[in-house]
Formats: C-alpha cells, sequence, structure tokens
C-alpha cells in the first residue's frame, strides 16, 4: 500500500528502445536499411497485458520513443478502454520522442499524459550526430514536439528520467521555453515551432504532475488545506530573461510543511 511519500501505484511497459542504438520502434526504416527498430511486444499480446492491468485499477506507464511504439501504446491503450469501459485511468506515455503527427490528437482524445523530459529537446550531440541522421529531416521535425501536444489540449507532464539526466527541473524549463541548450543564450532554437510558454511549463511540473499521479486535491496548487510542498527561488522567473531560467537558485524547500532545504542566504 505504500506509504506518505512512497507508493506503488502504476505499472511500467516499455514498447521499445532508444532512436541512437536503432532500437526504437519506428514506422518506416531507419535511413540506409531496412531496420525498423524493436517492439518488445507484439499489438495483441500489448492489449492483453495493459487491459489486465488497467482492470486491475493499476496505472499505465509506457516508456515509448519511435512512432511506431507510441502508436502501439496509444493502440494499446485504447484497446484497455473498449474491453473494460470508460475509467478515470490517467494513463501515461513517457519520452514520446519521435511523433507521427496523425497521432497527435489521440493523446487529449484517449486521456492518455504526454510526459515529456524536456531537457532533451534541444539540438546536443545525440540530436546531430546519432538522431537526425538515421531519421532524415522529414521525420526529424516531429522530435519531441511539445509544442504540438499543448496546442492539441492533451496534458503535458515534465520529467527528469533521473539518473539518466539532471533532475532540475528549472534547467528543463529554459530549454522547453527556448529549444536551445540549458548554456547556449544565443544560437538558434531548434524547431522553433516547438516551443513552449513557461507557465505552460510551470504547470507541467506542478498542477499536471500532480493529476498525472492522482494528486490534484491534495498537490499541485498552493491552496487552504493543501499540503505545503513549494519552493523559493532567489529570482522572479517571470522578471528574467528566459536563458537564465536554469542558473536560478532554489533558497528553502518545504516538504508537507517541513523545511528539508534552507540556503545560507536565508540565514
Amino acid at each position: 500500500k505504500g506509504t506518505t511519500y512512497y507508493r506503488p501505484s502504476a505499472a511500467k511497459f516499455f514498447a521499445d528502445g532508444v532512436i541512437e542504438s536503432g532500437t526504437a520502434a519506428l514506422l518506416a526504416p531507419y535511413l540506409g536499411g531496412t531496420n525498423t527498430g524493436v517492439a518488445n511486444f507484439r499489438q495483441g499480446q500489448l492489449d492483453s497485458l495493459m487491459t489486465g492491468v488497467d482492470r486491475a485499477g493499476i496505472q499505465i506507464h509506457v516508456h515509448a520513443i519511435g512512432d511506431r511504439g507510441i502508436r502501439m501504446a496509444l493502440d494499446g491503450i485504447e484497446a484497455t478502454r473498449r474491453a473494460n469501459g470508460p475509467r478515470d485511468a490517467r494513463p501515461i506515455i513517457s519520452h514520446i520522442q519521435l511523433f507521427d503527427p496523425a497521432d497527435i490528437p489521440r493523446f487529449k482524445a484517449l486521456g492518455v499524459i504526454a510526459s515529456f523530459q524536456p531537457l532533451w529537446a534541444f539540438a546536443d550531440k545525440y540530436i546531430t550526430d546519432l538522431t537526425e541522421p538515421v531519421l532524415g529531416p522529414e521525420r526529424s521535425r516531429w522530435l519531441y514536439p511539445i509544442g504540438s501536444l499543448v496546442k492539441s489540449g492533451a496534458t503535458v507532464v515534465g520529467g527528469s528520467d533521473w539518473s539518466v539526466s539532471s533532475m532540475n527541473p528549472l534547467e528543463a524549463i529554459q530549454v522547453a521555453i527556448t529549444r536551445r541548450g540549458p548554456t547556449d543564450s544565443a544560437g538558434p532554437a531548434w524547431i522553433p515551432d516547438e516551443v513552449v510558454g513557461l507557465t505552460t511549463m510551470l504547470q507541467a511540473y506542478t498542477v499536471n504532475a500532480a493529476y498525472a499521479a492522482g494528486d490534484e486535491a491534495a498537490a499541485g496548487t498552493l491552496e487552504v488545506g493543501k499540503v505545503a510542498d513549494l519552493i523559493v527561488l532567489d529570482r522572479d522567473l517571470y522578471a528574467i530573461p528566459p536563458n537564465e531560467i536554469g542558473r536560478v537558485k532554489v533558497l528553502l524547500t518545504l516538504l508537507d510543511g517541513k523545511s528539508v532545504h534552507r540556503s545560507r542566504a536565508l540565514q
């Protein structure tokens, strides 16, 4: 049953691998060959497993990176709803790197939460050397389309995938609203059509994250009666250039009203 701070409530499925190793499941082959990646389940098998997990009242969480992996996850969730009927299930698909744009509206239609790792949404060496060359420009346009998911009305949340990358949400927020690296203040935005606003990203890490965890009645916003989980920053995020957000310092952290971090600047 878990504790106050630990509550096992979801089952995670790994639909595919990653693009860099050629194991993310793609609808069309990687450039230069016939490989379409690795799907870890047959569609019927995934449908059956998801349906059983959902029937038990357990939240579905899927790792899906390639466009075929994402489609398989969406198809499995759709099959689950057909089999089990409507329920406030809040399934989550995480990482969601490469989309077929036809699948973007399905997130809202199926009530699927889109969990991005926004810190990855810029043109680092993984993108320029290992991803774009094997996808080509047409498909690469649909890498980490955070803005398109937001515009479609889907619920978008932000995550870190720690310990794979930094757990600092301020760095990730900066990347999402600039589409530039956390130390890049002047370069061109990568896929600028997918830039999102600061408020959108703050919601992704607060109220939307609480909704994804089923905790929106107790957390996610600062309201009387909710838990006092909050931070105090050394600067107003709305009053500084976007490229400085990742360097903002946390002065105070409260967890359930108790101070768990206090900067010497507050002493």
